[in-house]
């Protein structure tokens, strides 16, 4: 991270709250009247050309004001930013979420991303621990057609996890039922990533009378674990982004719409945030994804127990309000833990 003087880091603090205020390029002028005119406007002036020189701001137009880059909101978020206390709204959105007792772990996300949205104002996102870590407590198998079957798992925390598999040969219903008073005898307490070296284990003891129903239950479980992107995503708030003055081209909100509906990126996306504790800000380019170069991430994991967790956050323009939203999405993170920690 570049060193800035002193002046730079309060031109540069002045430029990121107007412009997230406003959404419009800041000149130097405004700058003068916000410290009181103790810098004139020429002395403002310099300092920006400084700036810009140095990759932080850019002038959209001859005779604009400036506006900062992506390295000013990066620079702004870990140098700069103060995050402020929760006001008394958002404590009492937060602290009725956190007071609720939810029968359903679904129920917990649903409200948590619906929570983040309406406190926000931008698309509030939850996404569910990946399986893998999970630990096995009982599967259903559900015989939707001939070759479709719905797996219903639970694990040890509550949650429901449902994939579609389709089988390349049907199953009788005996078949079915053997499967699952097998795994839920067998498998009881394992994390999933274990199952498939718990079958073989039983395979190689007892070959002969297993063999045909462990190559079965190997198949569906294949695809049960392979299906990553059938996670659940819990997704409310998407239309604020409609009025949006970055996203005033149609064409570049449809883009970002069509993004949100493939989720395999955005999962990828989240799961790096998984990696880090506390706070995560992706901001613009750094998503990856090139329909959201505009667009900025806050992120924290909630946690299920001490080895499982799951993130949630808020997806709005480069421009939010930092010190605000990154207080919600902590606190909210914190709620959701406890919440679930309880069920």
């Amino acid at each position: 991270m570049e060193t800035l003087t002193e002046r730079e880091k309060k031109v540069l603090e002045l430029i990121m709250t107007s412009y997230i205020d406003s959404a419009e390029p800041v000149g130097s002028r405004t700058l003068s009247k916000l410290i009181g005119n103790r810098w004139s406007s020429a002395t403002i002036r310099n300092v920006m050309v400084d700036l810009e020189e140095q990759g932080f701001l850019y002038k959209p137009h001859v005779v604009a004001g400036r506006v900062p880059t992506g390295k000013a909101f990066r620079y702004y978020v870990n140098s700069l930013l103060v995050p402020r206390s929760l006001g008394k709204r958002e404590l009492h959105v937060l602290e009725t979420l956190a007071s609720h007792r939810y029968s359903q772990v679904e129920e917990i996300m649903g409200d948590a991303s619906r929570a983040l949205a309406n406190l926000c104002n931008y698309t509030g996102i939850v996404v569910e621990p990946k399986v893998d870590f999970m630990l096995f407590k009982e599967v259903e198998f559900v015989k939707l057609s001939r070759t479709t079957i719905l797996a219903v798992f639970v694990t040890s925390s509550g949650m429901v996890h449902t994939r579609l598999v389709t089988t390349g040969e049907e199953f009788s219903q005996d078949v079915l039922q053997g499967m699952k008073e097998y795994m839920n005898e067998r498998c009881e307490g394992l994390p999933f990533y274990s199952l498939r070296k718990s079958i073989f284990e039983d395979m190689a003891r007892d070959r002969e009378a297993f063999q045909s129903l462990m190559d079965k239950i190997m198949d569906v479980l294949e695809q049960i674990m392979s299906k990553e992107e059938e996670r659940e995503v819990y997704l409310e708030g998407t239309s604020r982004f409609i009025g949006v003055p970055e996203l005033s081209d149609i064409n570049r909100l449809r883009d970002l719409f069509h993004a949100f509906e493939r989720k395999e990126n955005l999962l990828k996306l989240l799961d790096k945030s998984m990696e880090q504790e506390g706070i995560n800000v992706i901001i613009g380019a750094e998503t990856e994804v090139k329909e959201m170069r505009d667009m900025s991430i806050i992120t924290s994991c909630y946690q299920i127990d001490r080895m499982h967790h799951g993130v949630l956050g808020v997806i709005g323009p480069l421009r939010m309000n930092y010190s605000r939203i990154i207080p919600i999405v902590h606190y909210t993170a914190r709620a959701v833990t406890d919440l679930l920690r309880i069920m």
